[in-house]
């Protein structure tokens, strides 16, 4: 059986020991990253290797309605010793993903703190989670394009979380039929975005999709405009990239002095500024 992968499909390298008590490594060398996958029952088991730099995502087991907690820290001191202190002072999560690069240099402290940001915005956004973060974390001395390549990060950690069986993915254009949806993101359109002031009429979008790289504009209608053909909506707009389904909300992002800023950030913190609730 010849079963060929979708032309955006992400190839990472999983390295799997006898012992369960290894973490299960995961390799990606697009983006240079390396991600260890940890059961909290095991964490104390990490070896001195994992003392290096990084950030982490420690989830919670998943609800019977799909969805689940998580909380994003940084390790500048060290990733290991980190883990190891959330055995402590955090008992909800199940399951720790280490993330690290996998290059000589490996992330320097702004790098860590960006992408610890990014990471939050990222599953803030999505349609199933829930932040154990008290607050949003943040390093904005980045240059725009250090901030453009930690972005190739996204993708890779976005599919790990999925192989895991965490649905990190943000809504799309249409209602959402799970149990567990509870954020009203839905009905909100670009047009909105636009009325509100949140996105400029005439913005650039750029495709975070290193796979489909791609740009358009924002009309003051909320349509897109990609290549001069307009879409009704930023998914019709990024399907037309992709040649099949896609989730414009997560596809496009808006551009700025600092780099791009995905649209299902822009709506998730405009949602937020709507229902009057503070940032966790």
């Amino acid at each position: 059986m010849d079963i060929k992968p979708s032309p955006d499909a992400l190839k990472l390298t999983s390295l799997v020991t006898e012992s369960a008590a290894d973490p299960i490594l995961i390799y990606d060398d697009h983006a240079a990253l390396c991600m260890g996958i940890v059961d909290r029952s095991t964490a104390h088991l990490l070896g001195n290797e994992w003392d290096l730099p990084g950030v982490y995502v420690l989830l919670d087991p998943i609800e019977p309605d799909g969805g689940w907690g998580t909380y994003v820290g940084k390790a500048p001191a060290g990733l290991r010793s980190r883990l190891l202190s959330h055995l402590k002072n955090k008992d909800h999560w199940s399951r720790a993903v280490l993330i690290c690069r996998d290059t000589t240099h490996g992330l320097n402290s702004a790098q860590i703190g960006w992408l610890e940001g990014r990471l939050y915005d990222f599953l803030k956004a999505a349609d199933a989670t829930s932040m154990h973060n008290g607050n949003r974390p943040s390093d904005e001395t980045l240059p725009p394009y250090e901030r453009t390549m930690l972005e190739a990060c996204v993708i890779p950690i976005s599919r790990t979380l999925r192989l895991l069986g965490y649905d990190a993915s943000a809504p799309g254009d249409e209602p959402s039929v799970k149990a567990h949806q509870s954020k009203n993101f839905y009905g909100v359109t670009l047009k909105q975005l636009i009325d509100q002031g949140v996105v400029d009429p005439d913005s650039q979008l750029t495709s975070l999709n290193n796979a489909w790289p791609a740009s358009g504009v924002v009309n003051k209608e909320g349509s897109v405009t990609v290549d001069g053909v307009e879409y009704p909506t930023p998914s019709a707009a990024a399907s037309a990239v992709r040649g099949g389904a896609a989730n414009g909300w997560e596809f496009w992002g808006v551009e700025g002095p600092l780099g791009p800023k995905p649209l299902s950030v822009l709506r998730s913190e405009f949602m937020e500024s709507k229902s009057g609730v503070p940032s966790e």
